[in-house]
């Protein structure tokens, strides 16, 4: 049965987990070689903490807050804690140059910044007189030791704010939640465009809550699902993943060590749900390209038969041919003789669901690792759609070459021009400070994606872009991709 979508404060229902799954592992986060546990209840007092400091700092109910870092625990409870002080987060990758820094900060007008470590710290010093912040938090006092600024506190100094403030003002952070209204800014994510500065994508609690359960609808999830977060904070998929379907579900989230150790790191998690790009994807199928071209002449044979018999009981289930019984037996033994094993090398032994999304992919790609046993589909959305505007479901044959269906409560048509458009509870509020880009962005409630698409019986395909568009001299709009087709 289908439920109805709630509209509801992002803290709320965050608190509510916390309550349901107290003794529940929520984070893991790996140091000096141990997986270190933090269960909903702990992570529900540390945002309760952090609140309440920031409640202390007195600024103005609305605004702007940074998040400057790689992803790690005090990231989501920052976050969250943000958000329940009636704030707004504002991630910044932790790859940007004091430059890029700078422009956000000072766009976004934030007055309170979090910081990683030393690293982080030294790109906001070397700005700091032009910014407008009052206080730098820094969670990593490594390489710190002693240091003073007026402007720098340390996150544990940080912390003990929270300590008096309660005694003082010991509902505060529950009066907070409680004034938290779902038209409120939850979220400034700031998209690159093609030219120019970054804008900043106004997102609600409405937005994210709304689009968070309609994702649900779709894609069971539950508390026994645990995913991993590498994949930058300061983008909407990873905090649809690591932070808004956590709080709706009570799913476990493990953060990886780096980039580097994500293969080490899923064979030690074995995540029931995973999504990345598809550079990513190919890399892990060229791994396996490579290792069984490097194998003995039998073991060679063995893989690409079993291969064939996949991709021949794919094309069976996307058929419903006849013999699709004939060919699920074949493939049984090839998936338990041969594919199984490559599947659980790859750290995908307990998948779920597997997403490849944010770049064009190919056929080919999708065929392969479904051949292996991995749900892996796609998807397609917009930080100004809060993420997902069609996908392709668990329970329905893939289209190749599709990347799904609208989310449930989501209008999706194609305009005269050939432009997808969006219409529901995800799409944006705005661009903070830029009502002309609003304006053109969202006409009569309608969010104009700027990608060209068709529809083919409710599933969407992508044709390009509309910037690239060529007119040919009968006046016919086509684009690049048709020619190269």
């Amino acid at each position: 049965m289908v439920m109805p979508l709630n509209a509801m404060a992002v803290p709320q229902a965050f608190f509510e987990q916390v309550e349901k799954h107290r003794t529940r592992v929520a984070l893991r986060h790996k140091q000096y070689g141990i997986w270190n546990k933090v269960t909903w209840g702990q992570y529900g007092e540390n945002v309760r903490q952090v609140a309440a400091a920031i409640l202390s700092l007195e600024l103005p109910r609305g605004q702007t807050v940074c998040i400057l870092g790689d992803n790690r625990p005090e990231w989501l409870i920052c976050h969250m804690a943000i958000m329940t002080a009636g704030m707004r987060t504002c991630g910044i990758y932790p790859t940007s140059s004091p430059d890029e820094i700078r422009y956000i900060i000072d766009h976004s007008e934030a007055q309170l910044l979090f910081a990683e470590n030393e690293e982080q710290l030294d790109k906001i010093l070397d700005i700091l007189p032009s910014l407008r912040l009052q206080r730098i938090v820094v969670w990593d006092e490594k390489g710190l030791w002693g240091y003073t600024h007026p402007r720098v506190v340390f996150f544990r100094e940080f912390i003990r704010r929270a300590e008096a403030h309660l005694a003082d003002h010991p509902v505060a952070v529950t009066d907070s939640l409680r004034a938290i209204d779902v038209e409120q800014t939850a979220m400034v994510i700031y998209t690159s465009g093609t030219t120019g500065r970054p804008k900043g994508a106004l997102l609600s609690h409405r937005n994210i809550s709304m689009v968070t359960q309609a994702f649900l609808q779709i894609i069971p999830v539950s508390e026994k699902d645990e995913v991993v977060s590498y994949l930058p904070l300061a983008h909407i998929y990873e905090n649809l993943v690591s932070v808004f379907m956590p709080v709706f579900t009570g799913v476990t989230v493990n953060f990886v060590e780096s980039l580097e150790t994500l293969p080490a790191n899923l064979r030690e998690i074995s995540p029931t749900i995973f999504g990345s790009v598809p550079r990513i994807w190919e890399k892990f199928a060229s791994n396996i390209h490579i290792k069984m071209d490097d194998s003995t002449p039998l073991k060679r044979f063995l893989y690409r038969r079993c291969v064939q018999v996949g991709r021949r009981y794919q094309q069976a289930r996307q058929a419903g041919a006849g013999s699709l019984l004939v060919w699920r037996a074949v493939y049984a033994l090839a998936y338990w003789g041969v594919l199984y094993h490559l599947k659980r090398q790859l750290g995908f032994e307990r998948i779920r669901w597997a997403l490849c999304s944010a770049a064009a992919a190919s056929k080919e790609l999708f065929e392969f690792f479904n051949i292996l046993g991995i749900p892996l589909r796609d998807g397609y959305g917009q930080t100004e759609s809060t993420g997902i505007i069609a996908l392709q479901r668990l329970d329905k044959e893939p289209r190749y070459g599709y990347v799904g269906e609208a989310l449930p409560g989501l209008e999706m048509r194609i305009s005269t021009e050939g432009e997808i458009l969006a219409r529901g509870p995800g799409v944006f509020q705005g661009y903070f400070k830029n009502p002309e880009l609003t304006e053109e962005t969202l006409r009569d409630g309608w969010l104009h994606t700027g990608d060209l698409g068709a529809i083919d019986d409710g599933w969407l395909k992508i044709v390009g872009r509309m910037k690239d568009i060529l007119i040919t001299s009968g006046g016919k709009n086509i684009t690049p991709e048709f020619i190269e087709n």
